[in-house]
Parts: structure tokens; sequence; C-alpha cells
């Protein structure tokens, strides 16, 4: 039996809407995403925001570092559409949380950014999003590159988890293994191009990013059906 893609709807619809966004979450699910992936930074007083950048050069067109910002000022921010002169603001992860409860069929996949735990501890930053993701979160998946952050999070025996590689080396997949994520994240261009040579595990395997759906049919075909993508919408019609 042929394997379909399950497409991961990746920083929400960013082909279409600002990344992150909710308007572009909210266009994902009622495009028929069923799982979303997005981001996580904290605010200077500890607020979880959706945004992937600690430095909103690229979001904002401003040299702010999103880490150092009051939650005021961050609410005060916009971030463009990508093909029309349109706005967006950077969403808290609390407003985030209330519309995903409206939605019990779709999973969250939540990133915990570095820039944040370096900046404010490992600890603190898992607090911080713990204590707001608290009524939806067998519906959220808790990522990050930081494999202590993993493993301080799956000692709890509360969440589900996920590990996102750096790169392919038998060192990250010994680690996978004394992990154990529910979900093993993957760059695409870390894979090897036999894909019969993917490290065997409990885990269910992401890969980020592909937006085509041929691409995207052989990788499910292959063993890995979860697969995140910029063009959701385009990819759930086929």
């Amino acid at each position: 039996m042929n394997k379909l893609p399950c497409f991961v709807a990746h920083r929400g619809y960013p082909a279409l809407y600002p990344e992150n966004s909710l308007p572009g979450i909210q266009a994902a699910i009622q495009a028929g995403a069923r799982y979303i992936e997005v981001d996580i930074q904290l605010s200077s007083q500890h607020t979880p925001y959706l945004c992937h950048d600690d430095d909103l050069q690229r979001l904002t067109g401003q040299a702010l570092y999103l880490t150092h910002l009051t939650d005021d000022t961050i609410d005060a921010l916009t971030v463009s559409y990508p093909h029309c002169v349109k706005y967006a603001s950077i969403p808290r992860l609390t407003t985030f949380c209330q519309n995903l409860a409206r939605h019990p069929q779709v999973t969250a996949f939540i990133e915990i950014k570095a820039e944040s735990i370096i900046r404010f501890g490992r600890q603190q930053t898992i607090n911080a999003i713990l204590s707001v993701i608290a009524t939806v979160h067998t519906q959220c998946v808790l990522i990050s590159f930081d494999w202590e952050t993993i493993a301080s999070i799956k000692s709890l025996q509360t969440y589900k988890t996920g590990w996102i590689i750096e790169d392919w080396t038998e060192a990250q997949a010994t680690l996978a293994t004394q992990l154990q994520p529910d979900y093993l994240f993957s760059n695409t261009q870390l894979l090897p191009q036999n894909l019969d040579q993917l490290w065997s595990g409990s885990w269910r395997w992401v890969i980020y990013t592909v937006d085509d759906y041929h691409t995207a049919l052989r990788y499910a075909q292959a063993g890995i059906t979860f697969i995140e993508t910029d063009t959701i919408g385009t990819l759930l019609t086929r």
C-alpha cells in the first residue's frame, strides 16, 4: 500500500501570510491542516510569543531583538504579508492556545528557540511555555534543537516531544536513541541519499521543508510521512 504524506503547516501558511501569524495559522486550518508548526521566543517579561527570529530585522525591518523587548512594545509591532501591503501582529502563545482549543483535531508542534533558552535559561524558558499551554497540552508537541530541553520536558512524563537534529552523524544518532523523542525532525538537506539508511527508533520522522507534492510523495513512500510545508493549502488540494 502506498503511503501518503501527512502535511505540517510550517509556521502556518507563509507562502500567503506572515509566518507564525494568526491569520496564516487560521488559513492553514481552514485549508484542512491537522498539524501546525510554530516557533516561540520570550519577551523580556518572559511572555511567550510566536516568532522564529530573536533579531526582528527580517520580519519587521527594525533593528530590534524580541527577547529584549517588553510585551507592550512587541504587541505594537507588525509583520508584512508576502505579496501585498497588509500587516499582522506578532501573536502571543496565549492567544494561539485559545484558538487551538477551538480546533481539537489540530496538533501543534511548538518549537522552543535557542535564543530564549540562552538569554533566560533553560528552566525559565520551559516553565514560561508550559504554564501557557497547560489547558491544551494534549494537542501540543514540544520540540527544540536543544536536546537538554527535550530531555528535561520528557522527564516530566506529561508532554509529547520532538528533537530537531543538527547534522547526520553517529553522535546525533546515539543521542536520538538516548532521548527517544516521539518525533525526530530533520532538514531535508541532512538526509542520506539512500533513505533506507534512516535511523531506526520508536519516533516518527518529520522533515522540513517540502513545497511540491511529488517530492513529498517520494519521502512518504520511503517512510517519512510527516512533512512540513510553506504551501499547505496548495498541497492539501492534491
